[in-house]
């Protein structure tokens, strides 16, 4: 679906989109993703209506103006009467021409026969057209901008000479308060990149996710938990496209961040057997309530898992327990980052 719409077949892509509805009508992924595009056709065939009505009327148009339009008559021809004697008159006038002598190499004058186009003369100077020689009154107007020499008795003293530490939670100074910078004066979009931190600590928090089966479980003796975390890549390394950052607009704060999570779990049963997979969680991102849960796709397990523990994974990692701690772990993320910026 997603390559139909990069190919611009809407209908191709809602098709697909609806085989694959078919095949797990529970996803709102897909079903998001089908409203989209459903949207989309509606709009192309709203929008191919109305060319063809614009293409219509101005082909009417065109074909009224065709009627309306009146054939200019031909010009009428001029016949000339002149005489042969004018002619000659006319033909002798034109040989006539004035002689000049050109100006030596080194004079900045013009001479009759100069080129001045785009020069003029200042002050007896031949200069280019643009050149503006100041008036009196703007000599006054404009001041003494010659440069001075600066006083070090007119310095500000210190008593040494390090650097002074600025506050960032002080007022006005640096996002760490409700306040904007202090160059900022207008409250106006200003925005600072936290992924470096946001992927580090989300990270963390992922790493300590563990589930233990409940006693009445299949099996009660068995623990899985998370062993790795990936596709966690900041958006400015080539292929990421993690990024979190923290907005302020008039006074206000704005949380913005976009991860996908890769999370590579393993599972030890009662009986000492270990099953291993993974699952990937989407749209991770600052639209999201907590508490709604988040999607997943990709969930595989490795082949040499055993068959009966099929049943035991769908319910404990995939659909709950681990999958669960995975999502509470996020929000719990959410609320870490509002707190700290």
């Amino acid at each position: 679906g997603q390559a139909c719409m990069a190919m611009k077949k809407t209908e191709e892509a809602l098709i697909a989109y609806e085989k694959a509805l078919g095949l797990d009508g529970e996803s709102k992924a897909f079903k998001k993703e089908c409203d989209k595009v459903k949207k989309q056709l509606e709009k192309e065939r709203q929008e191919e209506i109305e060319r063809k009505e614009k293409a219509e009327q101005e082909k009417e148009k065109e074909m009224e103006d065709s009627k309306n339009k009146k054939i200019a008559p031909p010009p009428k021809k001029i016949v000339s009467n002149v005489n042969n004697n004018v002619k000659e008159e006319k033909k002798n006038d034109t040989t006539k021409t004035i002689t000049t002598t050109t100006n030596d190499k080194g004079s900045s004058e013009f001479s009759k026969s100069d080129h001045v186009r785009g020069y003029k003369i200042v002050n007896g100077k031949k200069t280019s057209f643009f050149h503006h020689e100041q008036t009196e009154e703007e000599k006054r107007l404009i001041g003494d901008i010659a440069p001075k020499r600066i006083d070090p008795s007119q310095l500000p003293s210190a008593s040494n000479n390090e650097p002074t530490k600025l506050d960032a939670n002080a007022t006005g100074t640096g996002m760490g308060s409700s306040k904007t910078s202090a160059w900022n004066k207008a409250g106006t979009w200003e925005e600072k990149d936290v992924s470096e931190w946001a992927i580090k600590s989300l990270k963390e928090k992922l790493m300590q996710c563990s589930y233990a089966l409940p006693e009445g479980s299949p099996d009660p003796n068995a623990t899985v938990q998370v062993t790795d975390v990936q596709k966690l890549i900041s958006a400015k390394v080539a292929g990421g496209t993690a990024h979190a950052s923290v907005a302020t607009v008039r006074g206000k704060k704005r949380y913005i961040f976009e991860f996908i999570v890769c999370a590579h779990w393993e599972m030890t049963l009662g009986d000492g057997k270990k099953c291993k997979g993974q699952m990937t969680f989407l749209d991770i991102d600052g639209t999201h309530e907590m508490g709604e849960g988040y999607d997943i796709s990709d969930y595989t397990v490795e082949s040499d898992t055993p068959a009966s523990a099929k049943y035991i994974l769908e319910r404990f990692v995939r659909d709950g327990g681990l999958r669960g701690s995975i999502e509470k772990a996020m929000d719990e993320w959410i609320e870490l980052f509002r707190e700290t910026y």
